[in-house]
């Protein structure tokens, strides 16, 4: 029932029934008033709200997008891509550096034997591999003439290390193609300590080689 609808009739003359009686008698204008305000500012404060969340959301949209079209963050994470793919790229780098530089020493390895480069009784495969492994540092292995000049030049001055060929087919049982090169300085000694006379007398000769080192040892 609205208080429009009964003015509205007493405007024309009729006759207003009890209940519209009652409710004109009970009407209190500014209860009316206040209700009235009261639900405009509740639809108000709900439209606010509404206002508010939907702003908040389109914000967060707005950063979310500004995050991830943020150049920093993007330079950020190519860096990163970047240092990753250097570091794949050393790992792949020596790793190839390895298996070349196992090939290469396999080949000398090779190539020492074909020169006829092997260990005489008493010296260890160890010792000539090393040998022959520091000669051939600085060595092109695939020029052909730079290699046999080496290998030559090692066989001539470190010959008590090395097995004498095989004549005929019958080895000569492991020993020096010639006898120590023993210059008369103890090469044990400070002054004059020299490695590769040291292998060469100890293939050679064993028991001198005892003698100079417990002789330079109680020095």
């Amino acid at each position: 029932m609205k208080l429009s609808d009964i003015l509205a009739k007493v405007a024309k003359g009729d006759a207003l029934d009890d209940e519209e009686k009652k409710f004109a008698g009970e009407y209190d204008e500014q209860r009316s008033l206040d209700a009235a305000a009261a639900n405009a500012r509740k639809k108000a404060e709900k439209e606010a709200k509404d206002a508010k969340d939907a702003l908040e959301k389109l914000q967060g949209e707005f950063d979310e997008f500004k995050s991830q079209n943020d150049p920093a963050k993007k330079q950020t994470e190519l860096d990163k891509a970047l240092t990753r793919i250097a570091k794949l790229e050393k790992e792949n780098a020596d790793a190839k550096a390895q298996v070349a530089a196992r090939d290469r020493t396999a080949k000398i390895r090779a190539l020492a034997k074909e020169a006829g480069i092997n260990p005489a009784k008493g010296v260890s495969s160890e010792t000539i591999d090393l040998l022959v492994d520091n000669l051939m540092a600085k060595i092109d292995i695939e020029d052909a003439d730079a290699v046999k000049a080496a290998f030559d030049g090692f066989k001539s001055s470190n010959a008590g290390l090395i097995a004498a060929n095989t004549v005929g087919g019958i080895g000569l049982r492991g020993q020096p193609a010639n006898q120590s090169v023993f210059t008369g300085k103890n090469p044990f000694l400070k002054d004059s300590f020299n490695l590769t006379e040291q292998l060469q007398l100890k293939a050679s000769d064993p028991a001198k080689y005892a003698e100079l080192k417990a002789a330079a040892e109680s020095k």
